[in-house]
């Protein structure tokens, strides 16, 4: 027997959530969130601290 259709059913189902997530910035920020809860656990001296601030600062002026 010969098989009908198959695998295209997903293309293009999400593309109206996948958009909405790409211009709420989502990703950047559930990043950044992430890098808060680690600072608040580290120390004020702490290199990573001072990293991740950083990075948060970064990613903040490019989501701009």
């Amino acid at each position: 027997m010969k098989k009908i259709g198959g695998g295209a059913r997903k293309y293009g189902r999400n593309k109206d959530k996948c958009q909405k997530y790409k211009t709420g910035h989502r990703k950047e920020e559930n990043k950044i969130r992430k890098w808060k809860k680690l600072i608040k656990k580290l120390s004020p001296g702490n290199d990573m601290r001072i990293q991740l601030k950083k990075r948060i600062k970064e990613v903040e002026d490019e989501k701009i």
